[in-house]
């Protein structure tokens, strides 16, 4: 699949966020899914174990969503209570498209059951326009769980990367060193191409 301008800017600015946050950067991978259907309700309860990796030390995360609308419904809004507080800029997130894209080509049984599975999840940033993440499977809800958790992880990640640079930002100006500072200000401006941010209130 082509790469759309949104994906380009997210590749020049891996090389940003793993200078700026270093051992500090979140890696998301899914580990267990479960998806709970019955025809006599309206709602599907969605539940996922995620892994969460920084600096190295991994931790289990749990998240359920028990009055979903669909399963894609439950992911995203399960992963979005999950980790908008500490990322106030996910807020600016709206999932806007969802397709499921099988290559039944590349199928080894005769049936043709086995064929592997795009998803691909478009979404949609307040003021910057929307921006696709996608995995191939052989499992429509495992392709569905790694597009989302490589969304959430991106713009997590941004987040750190605006807060840490804000405050290598203040510490240059308290010492004076306008070089730093500048820099900073450079690479702040490129993540504010993909999201807008708010800086954290102390507490």
């Amino acid at each position: 699949m082509k790469k759309t301008p949104q994906e380009f800017k997210r590749e020049n600015l891996k090389e940003l966020l793993e200078k700026t946050l270093k051992a500090q950067s979140l890696k998301l991978q899914p580990l267990d899914i479960t998806v709970k259907e019955s025809c006599n309700s309206d709602f599907t309860s969605v539940s996922l174990a995620i892994s969460e990796t920084t600096g190295g030390i991994q931790r289990r995360t749990e998240v359920t969503e028990e009055k979903a609308k669909g399963f894609v419904d439950g992911m995203f809004k399960a992963c979005h209570a999950q980790y908008v507080e500490g990322s106030p800029s996910l807020r600016n997130l709206r999932l806007v498209d969802y397709q499921v894209n099988p290559s039944f080509k590349k199928s080894t049984a005769a049936i043709g059951s086995d064929a592997s599975t795009e998803v691909v999840i478009t979404v949609d940033v307040i003021d910057r326009g929307s921006s696709e993440f996608s995995c191939t499977s052989r499992s429509i809800l495992h392709s569905s769980l790694v597009a989302t958790l490589n969304a959430f992880e991106f713009y997590i990640n941004c987040d750190g990367a605006f807060e840490k640079l804000n405050l290598i930002i203040a510490d240059a100006n308290a010492r004076n060193r306008s070089d730093i500072a500048q820099k900073c200000m450079f690479d702040l401006s490129r993540l504010t191409e993909v999201n807008t941010y708010e800086k954290k209130k102390k507490s």
